[in-house]
């Protein structure tokens, strides 16, 4: 077995198509990414906790509407536990924004009637926008007989977390767009070449039992996609000073696990390719718009309509969740349980499809 994996490897090597998607294409990226700072203002979302519930309440609640940079959602739970759900959710950077309107605010009462602003340290150039712009919709909700001074109407409570920049994000995404290109295109075009050739054919009337093949093809990505992982976190931490806050160990399994789904979405696109070419287009087409609407570079709630919820039923979403939630928010592997469950659904379920549609002539 070991012979066949490192003979697999070696052609791997040789294969300079295979070598551009598994190191140098995701490497280009990392570059790219790492010499443009796009630490960009982007959207956050809000909830307003409202224990007044007077006229002025309700304006302000409309203008906030009205932000393009906010995205208001309701509260979880009712007041008053909704305040603490909510300050919870910015420490762990669920949520990005908390207004708190308390009683007293219809009245104009400079003691009582102070909003109060919550936001956690994370995007501190969005922080100071989303800090005025309170500010001035607050100044111009309040009656005009009694105006207060702009100290007086916004009260700011910072909530220290970790500081992370958009590197460190597309970082992950990065790893999950190597893995994923590489794997699916990788195999089926490999398998495509291996058919079209009747080596595939060849293999039955060997000795070789036939799951060895597909063993050592399989064990031979996983050991490329580990020196893929470790080859873009040299990069991207030593080079750019990206910045890895939980344990790299864990980073590696989940690419891993990632890995089997897609070499198993690459046998299935290997069934339908008549020939290698045909398999590297099927694999772009695949590959491609997944690295998009899964979220590699930016984040999905920026998408329109329906898509933000189409995108968590893609494969590469929980794996890049997962990365994400073990490298920048120092997460224990066993606490992504959700999305590593997903990914094990999706083994399951691109293994089974594999077996049944795969074909050796």
């Amino acid at each position: 077995m070991l012979t066949l994996v490192i003979s697999n490897l070696k052609m791997l090597a040789r294969n300079r198509q295979a070598t551009f998607w598994a190191i140098f294409f995701p490497l280009l990226l990392v570059v790219a990414f790492g010499l443009f700072d796009i630490n960009g203002v982007g959207t956050g979302n809000l909830t307003v906790v409202d224990q007044d519930g007077g006229l002025r309440a309700k304006l302000l609640l409309q203008n906030l509407e009205q932000v393009e940079i906010l995205d208001l959602e309701s509260p979880n739970t009712e007041p008053p536990n909704s305040e603490s759900e909510a300050r919870r959710e910015i420490a762990e950077k669920d949520l990005d924004y908390l207004i708190i309107i308390p009683q007293g605010f219809e009245n104009a009462d400079a003691e009582a009637g102070t909003v109060t602003l919550v936001y956690n340290s994370r995007n501190q150039q969005r922080n100071q926008l989303v800090d005025a712009l309170v500010r001035s919709l607050v100044s111009e909700s309040q009656p005009p007989e009694r105006p207060l001074a702009l100290s007086q109407l916004v009260a700011t409570e910072v909530i220290e977390v970790t500081e992370v920049d958009y590197f460190d994000e597309v970082l992950m995404g990065l790893i999950g767009l190597g893995i994923m290109t590489n794997s699916i295109i990788s195999i089926a075009v490999r398998v495509s070449t291996f058919r079209n050739q009747s080596i595939l054919k060849r293999l039955l009337v060997t000795p070789l039992p036939i799951w060895k093949y597909f063993a050592g093809e399989v064990l031979a990505h996983l050991v490329l996609a580990a020196i893929q992982v470790a080859i873009i976190l040299v990069v991207g931490v030593f080079v750019f000073g990206a910045s890895i806050h939980g344990n790299v160990g864990w980073i590696f399994v989940i690419a891993l696990l990632g890995t089997l789904v897609f070499l198993n979405i690459g046998f299935i696109l290997s069934a339908w390719a008549r020939s290698p070419a045909a398999a590297s287009g099927l694999g772009n087409a695949v590959a491609l718009p997944m690295m998009f609407f899964a979220g590699a570079f930016f984040s999905t709630a920026t998408l329109p309509w329906v898509l933000p919820q189409a995108a968590r039923v893609l494969p590469l979403t929980p794996m890049l969740e997962a990365l994400r939630d073990v490298a920048i928010d120092s997460a224990p592997l066993w606490e992504t349980w959700p999305e590593l469950g997903a990914l094990g659904i999706w083994v399951a379920v691109t293994a089974l499809v594999a077996s049944r549609v795969f074909r050796f002539s």
